[in-house]
């Protein structure tokens, strides 16, 4: 029973489709509506703002609702779960499609669970098997939080790793080499006229009292110490933030609302594929602020003890991802509103791993 105190006849709690927290049916409309990308406002960084791993427990144990009604994973059997966003559900597709295709296991598709909270616990109780975690996210949300910043991408999956395995018993596999992490984008002709490309340049150009132009961001990102508040302090342009024209939008229109003149500068995700299709510009992170966001396959232990012919599918579809292979999946799904699961075979096969 959720908390809404009704189940449906799928076993889904009534509450939990309502407020988003198990919307497997929104998906197909989550795909097929957005406009560049997805509609739906859980992002791959709704992780929990908790202080240790005693109040992840507790907090994602909130936070998942009736997530109970998952059941555990019998023998045999393993669930792959995601987050609703398209390169999340893409990703764990591969994970489907992998291990069906090289084991004998019973698969079941838990994509577009919830947000990572719910995708964490779920994998860490036994509830589900596996979900893609990214490393940036492992590191500073998933408690114990590290305040740390890890710039290079192996050392930080090393580090990540071995916080799973210590703290969680948790397996973290080989990561992709592509980084989906966080990047200011701008309307050409406005980094052209202001000079701004790096964020060091961006930031003595609004310190300089160039405050005249408007800035788009996702809600999330506007509040959190890790997004524009920690990002302005960390380049030191704090005190001119309350000059500027900022607007919240959907993550997803950010690029959009650039590129149609609503405008100049806003905040993406660096592997999406409207960067490209807009022609927009980056602003480098120089002075690196936010770290990187590899994704890697997050694992039960005991599940991948009982299963151990898991580990080399799901191992061996990481190292195959690069940046311009992932920007160009993500558009199949998000601009062509291709199906991920056949994006997802599709690609497999063509890596030979199918």
């Amino acid at each position: 029973m959720g908390r809404c105190g009704k189940v449906l006849p799928q076993g889904r709690c009534l509450a939990c489709r309502v407020h988003g927290d198990r919307a497997i049916d929104d998906r197909v409309r989550y795909q097929r509506t957005a406009i560049g990308t997805t509609t739906v406002n859980t992002t791959r960084r709704n992780f929990l703002q908790l202080g240790g791993a005693t109040a992840a427990v507790a907090g994602m144990g909130a936070s998942a609702g009736c997530m109970g009604v998952l059941g555990a994973v019998q023998p045999g059997t393993v669930k792959i779960s995601s987050a609703r966003f398209p390169e999340s559900i893409l990703l764990s597709y591969m994970s489907i499609e992998a291990l069906r295709a090289n084991t004998d296991l019973t698969v079941l598709d838990e994509t577009a669970l919830g947000g990572v909270g719910m995708n964490f616990r779920a994998v860490e109780n036994g509830e589900t098997t596996s979900f893609w975690l990214y490393t940036g996210g492992g590191w500073t949300t998933i408690p114990p939080k590290k305040e740390r910043v890890i710039s290079g991408q192996e050392q930080l999956y090393e580090a990540v790793d071995e916080k799973m395995q210590e703290v969680y018993d948790l397996a973290y596999l080989n990561r992709a080499p592509f980084n989906n992490t966080y990047i200011l984008i701008a309307n050409p002709e406005w980094t052209r006229k202001t000079g701004a490309t790096t964020m060091t340049e961006f930031a003595e150009y609004v310190r300089k009292g160039n405050t005249d132009f408007t800035v788009v961001m996702g809600p999330e990102f506007r509040t959190r110490p890790d997004g524009w508040p920690g990002l302005a302090k960390h380049y030191d342009f704090e005190q001119a933030t309350s000059k500027l024209t900022i607007r919240t939008v959907g993550a997803s229109l950010a690029y959009q609302t650039i590129a149609n003149g609503g405008a100049d500068v806003g905040v993406g995700f660096s592997t999406n594929p409207n960067i490209r299709r807009y022609g927009l510009e980056t602003i480098a992170d120089d002075d690196t602020f936010f770290p990187p966001y590899n994704p890697s396959p997050l694992v039960n232990e005991e599940a991948l003890e009982t299963s151990p012919e898991m580990r080399e599918p799901l191992d061996a579809i990481g190292p195959t991802l690069t940046l311009d292979k992932i920007v160009r999946l993500n558009g199949l799904v998000s601009l062509q509103n291709r199906d991920p699961q056949r994006v997802a075979r599709e690609y497999l096969r063509s890596e030979g791993l199918l």
